[in-house]
Order: C-alpha cells, then sequence, then structure tokens
C-alpha cells in the first residue's frame, strides 16, 4: 500500500516534473547562444528574417500574444544547415519566475517541426525551432535555392514583471551561416488586473494528525489595487473528493481557522490591497478531518486559486499537488 501514493503523484506531477527538466537539462548554453561568427554577410549563404503579423498589437499578460513569421532562404548551390532559435529579453525588469513565457512553432513550408522552451538560470528565453522529434543539437538542412518558412508564437503570463513595457525578439542562428534581421521590438500593455501564484514546494502529503503547512505567494504585476479576497480550493470540481479538509492562515502570530465548505475557503484579505509589483504571502497548515475510506485511501488533487478574484484575474497554472493518506492514526 505505501507505493500507491507515489504512483498517482508521479501521474499528477508528469506535466510539472517534464517542463522543469526540459528547462534544466536545455537551457540555453553553446548551442542558443546570443553571440554567432563574424564575418563578411555577403558571404554567408543563408537569409534569414522574423517578422511580425500585419496589425500586431500590444501583447498583454495572460492575453493576446505575438505571432511572427520566420523565414530563411539558402542562396548558394549546395544544401546549408539551420538551426534557429528566438530569443524574447523583457525590456525592463528580468522575471523572477521561469513561467513568464509559452512559446510554440509550426511548419508552413518547411519540414514538420517543434518548438522546445529554453531558460537561463537567470530566467532568460530561447525557444528554439527544430525538426519533429529531433534532439535539441539537430538543425534543419535547407536544400539549395530553397525557401523555408514557420509559424512561431509566444505569450506572456502574469509572471512578467509589472514594470516590463516592451520584449525584444531576436532571431539567432547559432551556426552563424545566415545573415538574420534585426531584432523586433514588442509593446507589453500597461497591465491591469494580473495576479500571479505560487506555492513554496510543488507537493504534500497530509494525514491523519501530520498536518501540512506551505506558503502561498500572490503577486500583482498590474495595476495597485484596494483589498485584495482571494479564494482557495482544493480540486476544481471535477473529481468529488472523499477528504473533508481544514485550512488555518497563520496570523498575528497564531493560526486562525479559516471558515469554508467543500474544500474551497476565501483567504483573509490582503490589509490595504497589493501595489504594482508587490506581493502578499499567506502561510497555510491543511489538517485531514475526515475521510471517507469506502473507496481507496488515498486521492491526489491540486491545490490553487480560483482564477478570478474581486480585483481581477489569477494566472494560476503553477498549482500545488496535495496528496491525502486517509490510512487511520495510530
Amino acid at each position: 500500500m505505501s507505493a500507491r501514493p507515489s504512483v498517482r503523484r508521479s501521474r499528477l506531477l508528469a506535466t510539472a516534473v517534464a517542463v522543469a527538466a526540459t528547462a534544466a537539462a536545455l537551457a540555453p548554453t553553446a548551442a542558443f547562444a546570443a553571440d554567432t561568427p563574424s564575418g563578411d554577410p555577403a558571404a554567408k549563404p543563408l537569409v534569414a528574417t522574423l517578422a511580425q503579423a500585419p496589425g500586431q498589437g500590444p501583447l498583454t499578460r495572460s492575453g493576446d500574444g505575438a505571432d511572427l513569421t520566420m523565414t530563411v532562404t539558402n542562396n548558394s548551390d549546395q544544401a546549408q544547415p539551420f538551426h534557429p532559435s528566438v530569443a524574447v529579453t523583457p525590456v525592463g525588469s528580468a522575471p523572477a519566475n521561469w513561467q513568464w513565457i509559452d512559446f510554440s512553432a509550426t511548419a508552413i513550408s518547411a519540414p514538420d517541426t517543434y518548438g522546445l522552451r529554453t531558460w537561463s538560470g537567470t530566467n532568460e528565453f530561447a525557444g528554439a525551432v527544430l525538426p519533429l522529434n529531433s534532439m535539441a543539437s539537430t538543425p534543419f538542412t535547407v536544400p539549395a535555392h530553397t525557401t523555408y518558412s514557420w509559424k512561431v508564437s509566444f505569450k506572456l503570463t502574469a509572471a512578467l514583471p509589472a514594470d516590463d513595457t516592451a520584449v525584444n525578439v531576436a532571431l539567432r542562428n547559432d551556426l552563424g551561416d545566415s545573415t538574420d534581421s534585426d531584432p523586433l521590438n514588442l509593446p507589453v500593455a500597461a497591465p491591469t488586473g494580473a495576479f500571479y501564484q505560487t506555492f513554496d514546494g510543488f507537493s504534500g502529503t497530509v494525514r491523519f494528525q501530520q498536518p501540512l503547512e506551505t506558503t502561498l505567494n500572490l503577486l500583482n504585476n498590474g495595476a495597485s489595487t484596494s483589498t485584495v479576497h482571494p479564494t482557495l480550493r482544493f480540486g476544481d470540481g471535477t473529481r468529488q473528493s472523499p477528504a473533508t479538509l481544514k485550512l488555518e492562515v497563520w496570523h498575528d502570530d497564531a493560526w486562525v481557522t479559516v471558515a469554508g465548505s467543500d474544500n474551497t475557503w476565501r483567504l483573509p484579505p490582503v490589509p490595504g490591497g497589493l501595489d504594482s509589483g508587490a506581493s502578499h504571502q499567506y502561510r497555510l497548515r491543511l489538517s485531514l478531518v475526515d475521510f471517507d475510506r469506502s473507496g481507496s485511501s488515498y486521492f491526489s488533487d491540486q491545490l490553487s486559486l480560483t482564477s478570478t478574484t474581486d480585483r481581477g484575474p489569477v494566472e494560476n497554472s503553477v498549482k500545488y499537488y496535495l496528496d491525502l493518506d486517509g490510512t487511520p492514526a495510530g
């Protein structure tokens, strides 16, 4: 029986772990370096461009993104390798979380393609454009006198700092055999509602007489706002939980019980609201009150704020994975 929570947690954590592993293992190194070998542009066999779509408007956090067209033309009489990536750099503060951007790439007139998101240790981002099912180091091969094109898209999340007013978007080819177009500067709309949640840690287990503590961080990357009243929920309502949980919040040097029902609780308001760029921490303690063991003695689901507050939406893609162990204490 002791292996069952581990198996269940592995399923729930699959997506988060896979993304985190990609970020750690495939972070930009020499393969996607910002600097390319110097040389006479006229002698380079490839010409590469990155262009925004007509009518491209300002980017918005957790809203409108950018659709760009990347092309490469081989003007030589021989096939040439092409190993592109698209670097997106905020103009302003560096993001504190790597989840500030989403990215994809698809072929328009090119071999089947996928986009690989990569981050450095300081959350710098480069989206690699690669042949489908290939390793990160595999280039495209562009036939002689041929043009390939791709659609590359990205969206910004509420994790982008409030003072970032634009992003710089640059085409890179680390093989250095292309003349590349100049970087683009895309404006980011002044933020309105842009709350972002994170937790200290990714997962934990609650047992009878063994409560769990974690900290919920609520970051406001939108406009300054008055009193914020967020709601915390275990699960998303699609599955019936066999358990009843008790929630306490650390307040004035003591644990205070938060009233709720159906494992949903309206958290205490943030005193005075949140200025733009400010954050508030809720120290939480969850206890197992009751567990229906007519089925399994174990249950897992996600702990998260609901997607809206009385002051705007919450970007809640980063959730806390909570295992419940209903085995009787003792």
